[in-house]
């Protein structure tokens, strides 16, 4: 079954704006445009299946105006999420976790390892990510034993799941996209995965309990600066907060803010370019 077209020529270099000119009134799924050897521009692009005779003028227009081997093309629709699913395998993280992305059929986790079977789905937060194991390290530091922990923005639900798995009293978890709750569900209510996770839709300003002891919240940094009055707000005295999801080049801006919220920062952590900042509320 056909997915898109694609058209694919050679274009003049410093021509760019003229391109767009010409693919306005074109409904276009996306472009891609890369630098050749040969000192022409690639040009990818990708419209609907349906529009053969607009691909086939639109493609008349670039030869026109100085594009030079256009062609179109179909590609066919490919599910790269199931290719993935059927190549990916258990690995490990930090010194205490093992995610296992098969739960239909599990590897056993090696000696002194906590198995997280995270199927691979369309939600935030398979384990592989920078910012996502940045948590799981950071949880293997804090005290989650019995601590009641909320899970802002769970994606996936595995940090949700990892605190579970790692002994906490409560845990609550919810995220702004039903659709994310549903894969939470699917990856946290599994056979064996005690005290259960309370799972919600909607926004932090719906958590009305107040005492948390560990906060987890894993977005980009524009995302949760201003949810950081919220997660005071239902934090305990003296209680632990982890931020993932910013860049290196934003940690001396961001533990800026998170300071004027009212946290004292204890500590950061870096893996590749991503980093994650832990802190207390100021009490």
């Amino acid at each position: 079954m056909t997915a898109y077209l694609e058209l694919t020529c050679t274009w003049p270099q410093g021509r760019d704006e003229e391109l767009n000119e010409i693919l306005t009134g074109t409904e276009v799924l996306g472009a891609l445009l890369d630098d050749e050897s040969s000192g022409g521009v690639a040009v990818t692009i990708y419209l609907h299946a349906s529009l053969a005779a607009d691909a086939s003028r639109l493609a008349g227009r670039l030869e026109a105006s100085g594009g030079r081997n256009a062609t179109v093309s179909s590609v066919t629709a490919y599910d790269w999420l199931a290719r993935y699913r059927e190549t990916v395998r258990p690995f490990a993280v930090g010194a205490t976790w093992w995610i296992d992305p098969h739960p239909e059929n599990p590897t056993d986790a090696p000696s002194g390892r906590i198995r997280l079977d995270v199927e691979q789905r369309s939600a935030f937060g398979s384990g592989s990510h920078e910012s996502t194991q940045l948590v799981l390290f950071d949880l293997e530091d804090a005290d989650v034993h019995g601590k009641s922990v909320l899970d802002v923005g769970t994606g996936s639900g595995i940090l949700a799941l990892a605190a579970q798995a790692a002994g906490a009293g409560t845990v609550v978890a919810f995220d702004l996209d039903p659709e994310a709750v549903w894969v939470a569900r699917s990856t946290i209510r599994r056979p064996g995965h005690n005290p259960p996770v309370l799972l919600f839709a909607g926004p932090l300003a719906a958590v009305d309990r107040r005492g948390f002891d560990i906060v987890l919240c894993n977005m980009i940094s524009s995302q949760f600066e201003p949810l950081l009055p919220e997660i005071r707000r239902v934090l305990a005295p003296a209680g632990l907060v982890i931020l993932s999801g910013l860049l290196t080049t934003e940690v001396d801006d961001v533990t800026a803010v998170v300071a004027e919220a009212g946290f004292i920062v204890k500590s950061h952590r870096i893996a590749g370019e991503w980093s994650s900042v832990t802190a207390v509320t100021d009490v």
